[in-house]
């Protein structure tokens, strides 16, 4: 059953529908994302956080790598905040910058909500997975890396 613990083998299931519809967001099929989306909202969509969270940072780790500081973490947002626009989340940029950077350097302290990290970990993952024009196999690929982090206990 698609989001329930596995016993014994520490892992924790996915929702499959989880990937699909990052995928969809990702390519901008957005018909196909409201089927998708329709099918977690009657399935549930458990695990959702957890990989949300571990894509945000096989992303970040992927744009960023640790080598960045805050000066380039800072240009992100901005353009970020930039290409939401009107009607796009309320990403609070000093929110944005400090999550990201605790990707990048983990002493990084931030106190969030989690509201708020939701839509910086999304806003920032649509960004940065649009912007590399991957194909279909690393996209695969890359959400696959995030699932099994999402798994592990």
């Amino acid at each position: 059953m698609a989001g329930t613990d596995e016993p014994g083998n520490g892992t924790r299931m996915l929702n499959p529908d989880l990937l699909e519809y990052v995928r969809t967001m990702i390519r901008g099929d957005y018909a196909a994302n409201d089927v998708v989306e329709a099918r977690l909202d009657a399935d549930g969509w458990d695990g959702f956080p957890r990989f949300l969270a571990a894509l945000f940072f096989v992303a970040v780790d992927r744009r960023f790598g640790t080598a960045a500081g805050p000066p380039e973490v800072i240009k992100f947002v901005g353009d970020l905040r930039a290409g939401l626009g009107e009607g796009g989340p309320d990403i609070q940029p000093d929110a944005a910058e400090r999550l990201i950077l605790s990707i990048i350097d983990p002493s990084v302290d931030y106190s969030i909500s989690q509201d708020m990290i939701g839509r910086i970990q999304a806003a920032t993952i649509q960004k940065i997975l649009t912007e590399e024009d991957l194909s279909d196999a690393e996209l695969d690929a890359l959400l696959a890396e995030a699932a099994e982090l999402a798994q592990r206990e």
